[in-house]
């Protein structure tokens, strides 16, 4: 079977969505099929403006200095020096602007064209500019640019069937292609592309988008969410469509406890995600305060991630007193990462609004308890009691406090952090959630046919 991947994320791009469709692709891959992924390659266009700009005033000085020598004349006082000077300084600035991205930014120099775990990946430029977060607009031209790509280059793989990864930005290219070609599609619906009050960022977005996402999912072939939760969320946009639920999986050969942990120095607490509205960042940090006030001092809470609140949690930190006690680690790379939760002791996470998070099934996998909230999917890998903890959204006092349960106590700490390596060994294989999607792939294609 041919399946086309669409996805604005992939490693190294974005989050808990882009591992899972570089996951999936490579299990289909080792299942026999044929995979091409369609995902994006930051560019910037201060290079080719700054270009643009050096050439034009180049020109005007050439044409000043024609004028001069050919005909003895002078029209400086026109204007055209002033005019020449300014295209030359703005294309000199863009240029280093365009050079000093090219050297910092962590996703540049991405090809255009590469194999990962045996798939095709094809990247297409599009004007995102950071490796945790995109813009509305940067979502934007990466559905133009793979709609003019897709019109073009997926007739010659002429896939079975297209796999589309969030609902929004990339449905709409799904959507295109059926059009254009008649393929049919798949969503797989995360979490924040689905419509609801949680989501904030996109508060205003989906007050105009809703309609747009009823009629998209109602003209995909199948539309898959990641957890029951978030079902639900998705049944409230569009109560009369069935809604399959595959949750995510893990890599267990690469997510797994450590042979021997170092249990010297104060317990670890581990966060890993994105500094947004539901990650709800400055929670974890009040909680910590809240630890700190009540004379517990024998923790050290880990912050790995970036995000546009990362200032409010820098501030939040040094306000509460807990420079000694929290570490912002900023973003690390997925092999460094591995590290991070093998020398943790509890995973812990205060978000309001999840699909199912890759964070949290990473930190079972490599034996870890964790504590976090009550939210959508998550009541689906914290068994409360058995492996960790759930509290109400937002509720401070009962998230310390189920902290401070498990900092001084390293053998209910050993014995949930064992129950969550078990449970994400027997339910979250990413072989076994390939499997029920080619099961989807089938049947939609066969339904296609008759």
């Amino acid at each position: 079977m041919r399946i086309l991947i669409i996805n604005y994320e992939f490693p190294p791009i974005g989050a808990g969505g882009g591992k899972a469709s570089q996951k999936i692709a490579g299990c289909l891959v080792d299942m026999g099929h044929q995979v091409r992924v369609i995902t994006s390659r930051p560019t910037q266009l201060y290079t080719l403006f700054g270009n643009l700009s050096l050439l034009l005033g180049v020109g005007f000085w050439i044409y000043l200095t024609y004028i001069k020598f050919a005909f003895n004349k002078d029209i400086s006082d026109h204007g055209f020096t002033i005019l020449g000077t300014l295209l030359l300084l703005t294309g000199f600035i863009l240029r280093n602007t365009g050079l000093t991205w090219e050297l910092t930014n962590p996703i540049r120099g991405l090809k255009s064209l590469e194999f990962v775990d045996g798939a095709e990946v094809h990247r297409i430029p599009v004007l995102r500019q950071r490796q945790d977060y995109c813009s509305t607009f940067e979502m934007g031209t990466f559905m133009l640019s793979a709609m003019w790509f897709g019109m073009f280059h997926v007739r010659e793989f002429n896939p079975d069937v297209v796999h589309v990864f969030f609902g929004i930005p990339d449905g709409p290219i799904g959507w295109f292609l059926k059009r254009m070609y008649g393929v049919p599609y798949l969503i797989s619906l995360r979490g924040a592309d689905v419509p609801s009050e949680e989501v904030k960022r996109f508060a205003k977005h989906y007050k105009v988008l809703r309609p747009l996402v009823k009629a998209l999912w109602k003209d995909a072939d199948a539309v898959v969410a990641v957890s029951n939760g978030l079902r639900e969320y998705a049944t409230q946009t569009t109560p009369d469509l069935p809604i399959e639920v595959i949750p995510n999986a893990i890599e267990l050969s690469v997510f797994m406890p450590p042979s021997h942990k170092n249990s010297d120095g104060p317990t670890r607490l581990l966060f890993v995600g994105r500094f947004n509205a539901f990650k709800n960042v400055e929670t974890l940090v009040n909680a910590a305060g809240q630890l700190l006030q009540a004379g517990e001092t024998n923790f050290e809470l880990q912050l790995i991630g970036e995000g546009q609140r990362r200032a409010n949690v820098e501030r939040l930190v040094i306000e509460r007193g807990l420079t000694r006690h929290v570490q912002l680690l900023g973003w690390v790379e997925r092999d460094r990462l591995v590290d991070y939760y093998r020398r943790a002791d509890v995973f812990v996470t205060a978000t309001t609004w999840e699909g199912m998070p890759n964070t949290v099934l990473e930190g079972m996998a490599c034996g870890l308890p964790v504590v976090a909230t009550r939210a959508s999917g998550l009541e689906e890998l914290v068994r409360d009691g058995v492996n960790g903890y759930l509290v109400d959204l937002n509720d401070t006092n009962a998230l310390a406090n189920k902290l401070a349960a498990l900092i001084n106590n390293p053998y209910e700490r050993q014995r949930m952090g064992k129950e969550s390596r078990k449970i994400a060994e027997r339910e979250f294989a990413w072989e076994y959630i390939a499997a029920q999607y080619v099961e989807i792939y089938q049947r939609i294609t066969s339904a296609q046919a008759s």
